[in-house]
């Protein structure tokens, strides 16, 4: 079966039928969330780097457990001060949710900036190209986000990352809510 040109795989389509409803459900919800991510971005924030913590402690447990796999005494300490280190990042971001949506601000601002100069410069490197226009344009974007929240910074650290994460959990959930769309299609056909 093609879906806007696309083949599906049998066991694909098989799952999409099976689990429409499902997936439906995550895509509300997601859209949901994302709406009051934007509409509250200083709480999507502070949530976003509470989650973030949390990551950070549990992956410092997967790199102390790692590290004693290393074939040397340098190499095992160095890989256990990474691991301290990351727990300690985790930590502070728990802690002192407001002071790491600083940084996180800081180095999101950072982060679209350089993504943006980048962009731009592979799309003029290759012009002419299929689709170089439009990375060109996602480079454009990215350097006016990162110029707004740096210009903006320390503020924008009260809206910067809940409007972002508000605006991805918006077009992850229309992704989703899409495929569950097409799932429920293929339901009918079956």
């Amino acid at each position: 079966m093609e879906i806007g040109g696309a083949s599906l795989d049998p066991e694909v389509r098989e799952g999409l039928s099976r689990s429409w409803k499902a997936l439906m459900v995550v895509g509300i919800g997601a859209i949901v969330l994302g709406v009051i991510a934007i509409l509250v971005p200083a709480v999507a924030s502070v949530g976003t780097a509470i989650f973030i913590g949390w990551l950070l402690v549990l992956l410092s447990g997967v790199l102390f457990a790692a590290a004693f796999s290393a074939h040397s005494v340098g190499t095992v300490a160095v890989r256990v001060a990474w691991a301290l280190l990351t727990l300690l990042v985790g930590l502070w971001l728990i802690v002192e949710p407001h002071n790491g949506t600083l940084t996180l601000t800081l180095v999101l601002g950072i982060y679209f900036l350089f993504m943006g100069l980048t962009r731009i410069a592979i799309a003029f490197i290759s012009r002419g190209q299929p689709n170089a226009g439009l990375v060109g344009l996602s480079g454009a974007a990215g350097l006016v986000i990162g110029i707004l929240i740096l210009a903006k910074f320390p503020s924008s650290a009260d809206w910067a990352i809940g409007l972002l994460v508000g605006i991805d959990l918006i077009f992850a959930g229309w992704t989703v809510t899409s495929a569950a769309l097409l799932g429920k299609e293929l339901a009918k056909r079956a």
